[in-house]
Formats: C-alpha cells, sequence, structure tokens
C-alpha cells in the first residue's frame, strides 16, 4: 500500500506543520490515537506489515517530536 493511501497520515502531517505552534500537543495527540486505532484495526490481521511498520515509525516520530518540544519549553 502506497503511504499517501494511510488515513491515518493526514493527522501525523497536520501535527508536523504545528511543531512549533502552542496547539502541537493536541495536533501530536490527535495523531497518536488516530496511529493507535489504526493498529487495533489491524490486530490479527495479515498483509498488512508495510502499513505495520509505518505506524510503528509514525509514532516513534511522535515521540521524538513530543520530547523535543517538552525539551525546548520554558
Amino acid at each position: 500500500m502506497d503511504t499517501r493511501e494511510y488515513r491515518w497520515r493526514s493527522y501525523f502531517v497536520t501535527a508536523l506543520t504545528k511543531v512549533d505552534d502552542e496547539n502541537s500537543s493536541s495536533s501530536l495527540t490527535i495523531a497518536d490515537d488516530a496511529i493507535f486505532n489504526r493498529l487495533l484495526e489491524l490486530e490479527g490481521a495479515t498483509g498488512n506489515e508495510d502499513e505495520r511498520l509505518a505506524l510503528e515509525d509514525t509514532m516513534q516520530d511522535i515521540r521524538m517530536l513530543r520530547d523535543r518540544s517538552n525539551h525546548f519549553r520554558i
């Protein structure tokens, strides 16, 4: 599956555009929730390994962005 087809991806892209915004935390939470829900949908299903890997990678990216955001917050 092409990553452009991943429904949850739009939430992550939105969060990326708001990284330096005051709303970045809520955008990251929305993206994280969408990814978690998709992982639940895929639980027990086969043939979705590419999407699972993309989901896991994106979850790591969200953690990194949260850490970065918290590190630079005054």
